[in-house]
């Protein structure tokens, strides 16, 4: 009897290891750089083309998920697949979307090649505020993702382990205002100056930053600084009222086609 009990339960954990075995996910998805670069840190706005070759897919798997923080180009897909016996939801209208569904009624091949065409989000944009052209920025620079892959059940549920490409974004314009302030010798200059930068008021930080870089016999006081800065504004008000308008909507298409609008 006891032998019997004990060929029982043998039997029944051999099954549910099968089981287990038979069911079980691959640990993750493999995504194969074949071309391009994906580079930690790109400048907002600027171009970028990629191929990453799929593999490793779950046997189990019904619809691989494909996510990018990058924007599509005016006259070009963002995304290009390239292989068979699967299908795109949405089909080729959704080929700009950030997101991509691949579904497959058997199973999918053993690789699949995606190439990607794009640019990097931008982050600043153009307003006029009261007459004043003023720069707004997305505070955001890191976490974006190049791709994301996962593998999804019949039921949508994620099989396995994902695989991720991150980047951070930055704005060139920035790191060179940043350095040139850095510069300025005297501390509390530097303090006005940044908090007009930081407010969007760009040209006039600009304007009181080229002021500070000038030579000088000697230092200005604060209270002249403060004073020129508040000249800097009144002045930024009376000419963003006439100019402000067509230098808005010049840098706003500029910023439009970085979008691919």
């Amino acid at each position: 009897m006891r032998i019997r009990n004990r060929a029982s339960v043998c039997i029944s954990l051999a099954l549910t290891l099968s089981f287990l075995l038979i069911c079980m996910p691959s640990a993750a998805i493999v995504a194969e750089l074949t071309n391009g670069t994906l580079s930690e840190s790109q400048n907002e706005g600027e171009s970028i083309q990629y191929t990453i070759e799929v593999s490793a897919i779950p046997k189990q798997t019904q619809i691989i998920e494909i996510n990018t923080d990058l924007m599509p180009v005016a006259g070009t897909n963002l995304w290009q697949i390239d292989g068979s016996g699967f299908n795109v939801s949405g089909g080729d209208e959704a080929l700009n979307d950030h997101k991509i569904e691949l579904t497959e009624v058997g199973e999918f091949p053993d690789k699949i090649t995606v190439s990607v065409y794009g640019r990097m989000p931008v982050l600043t944009s153009v307003e006029i505020v009261d007459g004043v052209v003023v720069t707004k920025k997305i505070t955001q620079t890191t976490g974006y993702v190049y791709y994301h892959i996962e593998a999804l059940d019949q039921n949508r549920d994620i099989l396995g382990t994902g695989t991720t490409e991150t980047f951070s974004v930055t704005i060139p314009d920035d790191e060179e205002f940043m350095s040139r302030l850095n510069a300025v010798t005297d501390p509390d200059m530097r303090v006005l100056i940044d908090d007009l930068y930081s407010r969007g008021l760009r040209d006039e930080a600009e304007d009181l930053l080229q002021y500070a870089e000038s030579p000088k016999d000697a230092s200005i006081p604060v209270t002249t600084a403060v004073l020129i800065a508040v000249v800097l504004l009144v002045a930024g008000f009376a000419a963003g009222m006439i100019f402000g308008q067509m230098r808005a909507k010049n840098m706003q298409d500029f910023h439009d086609e970085y979008k691919g609008d």
